[in-house]
């Protein structure tokens, strides 16, 4: 079965069971979709961001949670880029294995002789039940890293209860006086990278505000599917016409359309931006960073209001489990959510622009 007829057809048990099918998941491994921008020497596709994006969209656009764990787990693969050699090939030299986690400098550790033993607890776990390793953010005596722990080594609490992104299995998860030897600890910001490549000279803050924008746009897409499929078959109650024969309905369909085909192409353009900066090895400037968040965060809540414009043109067939539009409609408002695409975002924008000196510390 092609790979985005499975995920569809799987979606419906995987919101039901709170995580992806095994099937989707060994399909997502078998086409290598976790590994997109990770190193070739690691069966990487060393993909540029700009054709990432659209491949996260797409998978999107068929079910959300299946976008969502393909961008975390390809943005969290990235590490392979950052890491020494030995850290590296112990973690990625399995090609099959899969890591997520969460940045969030959660854990403590204190040093021993060898590394460190980390103590710590962290929230949105995306994926990370299906991974051999996991990264939890992790304060050192040196500073904060992304530390990278075994799976053996992690607790997973079953507490992903959520309103939309359900087969995302976004548990928080924790460790009790591991072991973490120096090696597998990085900070990819001013460090030097173990595999030289653009991936080291993008800015890594932006990597998930612009996956988590690529996800928002590809539900919106899909929201847009739908209803178009709808309008065609649909005669509302009390209604002579289908809804695709009625102005309201057409006008509305446009917009739509015209308000997502933007957003796509402003995120495009700012993704390619930096990505072509980092290609020629130039580290991207403030304001190109800044316009690159304006861009993600923009296209967040672009998609989460042409979603929800969809829901609601779909009258009472939307709010059915069997309708994707309810589905579509719980998502988008989820991922949109995430503190990477908050409208805070266009503050930043605003006051770099102005001359006000933001913090872009963490950009």
């Amino acid at each position: 079965m092609d790979l985005h007829a499975l995920i569809r057809a799987e979606a419906p048990l995987a919101e039901q069971q709170r995580a992806l099918t095994d099937s989707v998941v060994t399909a997502l491994v078998d086409h290598g979709v976790h590994r997109l921008i990770a190193p070739k020497r690691y069966g990487g596709a060393e993909l540029g961001l700009p054709e990432w994006s659209r491949e996260i969209q797409e998978l999107s656009r068929s079910d959300a949670s299946t976008g969502w764990t393909a961008m975390t787990t390809t943005i969290s693969a990235s590490l392979a880029w950052y890491l020494p050699s030995d850290a590296a090939d112990e973690i990625f030299g399995d090609a099959r294995a899969l890591i997520a986690g969460t940045a969030a400098p959660l854990g403590k550790a204190v040093a021993t002789d060898d590394g460190y033993r980390v103590t710590g607890r962290w929230g949105w776990g995306s994926a990370v039940t299906h991974c051999a390793w996991v990264i939890g953010g992790t304060i050192t005596p040196e500073g904060p890293r992304l530390a990278v722990y075994p799976r053996a080594d992690v607790t997973i609490h079953d507490t992903w209860h959520a309103a939309g992104l359900r087969a995302t299995s976004s548990h928080e998860f924790s460790l009790e006086d591991a072991f973490l030897p120096y090696r597998r600890a990085v900070w990819p910001i001013g460090c030097t990278p173990g595999i030289e490549g653009p991936v080291t000279v993008f800015p890594y803050f932006s990597f998930l505000a612009a996956g988590v924008a690529s996800v928002c746009l590809g539900v919106a897409r899909r929201a847009i599917d739908e209803i178009e499929a709808l309008a065609v078959e649909k005669t509302p109650q009390h209604a002579t016409t289908r809804l695709a024969e009625q102005t309201g309905l057409q006008i509305e369909l446009a917009s739509m359309e015209a308000r997502l085909s933007s957003a796509a192409a402003f995120l495009h353009e700012a993704l390619s931006t930096a990505w072509d900066l980092a290609v020629h090895g130039t580290p991207a400037p403030d304001p190109v960073k800044a316009r690159l968040r304006l861009a993600c965060s923009f296209a967040s809540g672009e998609a989460t209001d042409v979603t929800q414009k969809a829901f609601a043109a779909g009258g009472g067939s939307s709010v059915f489990e069997s309708s994707a539009l309810q589905r579509c409609l719980r998502d988008a408002h989820v991922a949109a959510q995430h503190t990477v695409v908050s409208r805070r975002l266009f503050e930043t924008y605003a006051m770099l622009r102005l001359g006000l000196q933001p913090d872009m510390s963490r950009f």
